[in-house]
């Protein structure tokens, strides 16, 4: 089966990062005997300064293309026909030696508005997946809104990567997604914590440090901890670094608080291999990457209840608490440093795998195409 993955094209090239939950979904359809091609459109003004027009290059053994197309600064309609006209010389470049898709597969509102005209001029079958937290919420505004419906309206089957996405977009646009979620990398993520074995509870998160992420909250509920013998190790990167490391310096906690930066996954893995538990206290999840790779690793995790978490996170492998709640977040960090040894940790670590596996998220995808 020849599948063609359509990707954001911001992410960096040389970081092996075009859009990771598309990269990653791609490989594991590769590794699972699929034919694979990657378009990616890059729709960022011209503050983001790159040559405009198309490249061919390779990436992990796969056919990929990317186009720099400039519209996303452009008004409403000319640029959605800026965006499919990008799209269309995307699936040009990609298909110049005759390859053709049997699946033209979409990831992200955006994206897959710019491809849903031109997959209409092919044979293949269109299918989107959503991972945008813009449409995380029954009343996502105008714009995309209408890019959501565009794309969703012409696909043969939408995709949500969680049941509380798919509500959301039922109730936004009358479309009833099914439910995948995102590959999780369980060979790079297999060494399974069995604790820090350390007198300091290790406590680790994993997100970019926007507002979504809400580390205020995090860094605030650390610094209430009844059992001030913890410490908190956090990986990411973004624009309110600055602002978060003066926060825990007023807090009192910024010799207990280690910010790693932004960090390969497997650095990222071998921390969670050394830690106790993990903790995010994110605003909103389509579906919460970070907290299954940690699962996968064995650490028990505690999440708010911000949407995607909800779907694999219960009694067995961690704690809920109340969204944007610091009291909720204190007594369960609380609750976390003295029942963290109790959770079984292979067992955390064969839930993951079972459920979001390279190969499980495969053949689920292959399943569905199979349908179309």
């Amino acid at each position: 089966m020849k599948i063609l993955v359509c990707a954001r094209g911001y992410n960096s090239v040389s970081e092996n990062r075009i859009g990771n939950f598309e990269l990653d979904q791609a490989k594991a359809l590769k590794a699972a005997g699929c034919d694979v091609r990657i378009a990616s459109l890059d729709l960022r003004s011209f503050k983001r300064v790159r040559p405009f027009g198309a490249k061919l290059f390779r990436n992990s053994s796969m056919h990929c293309v990317t186009v720099n197309s400039f519209s996303s600064f452009l008004p409403g309609r000319l640029a959605e026909r800026q965006g499919a006209k990008a799209a269309r010389t995307a699936l040009k470049w990609i298909c110049n030696d005759g390859w053709q898709p049997d699946v033209i597969h979409a990831h992200f509102t955006e994206i897959a508005s710019c491809f849903a005209q031109a997959a209409g001029d092919t044979s293949a079958k269109f299918v989107v997946t959503e991972h945008s937290s813009l449409m995380n919420t029954e009343t996502p505004d105008a714009k995309n809104l209408a890019q959501a419906k565009k794309a969703y309206l012409s696909a043969d089957k939408v995709i949500a990567v969680s049941s509380a996405l798919a509500k959301n977009i039922k109730a936004s646009t009358g479309v009833v997604p099914i439910v995948i979620g995102n590959v999780v990398d369980t060979d790079i993520f297999s060494s399974i914590s069995n604790g820090s074995g350390q007198d300091t509870f290790r406590f680790v998160s994993c997100g970019n440090l926007v507002d979504v992420k809400n580390f205020e909250l995090l860094f605030t509920a650390f610094s209430k901890l009844h059992n001030t013998n913890a410490q908190l190790t956090v990986f990411g990167d973004g624009v309110k670094k600055q602002e978060l490391a003066d926060l825990c310096r007023s807090l009192g906690i910024a010799d207990k608080v280690i910010f790693k930066g932004h960090r390969v996954r497997e650095e990222i893995a071998k921390e969670y291999a050394q830690s106790d538990a993990f903790v995010l206290a994110s605003k909103s999840e389509t579906f919460g990457v970070a907290y299954a790779e940690a699962m996968c690793a064995g650490l028990p995790v505690i999440a708010t209840a911000c949407g995607g978490p909800q779907d694999f996170i219960s009694e067995q492998n961690g704690l809920i608490c109340e969204n944007g709640d610091v009291d909720s977040l204190v007594k369960a960090m609380d609750l976390m440093m003295l029942t963290a040894i109790s959770y079984d940790r292979k067992r955390i670590h064969r839930t993951c795998v079972q459920n979001y596996s390279p190969k499980g998220i495969a053949q689920k995808l292959i399943s569905l195409y199979g349908t179309l």
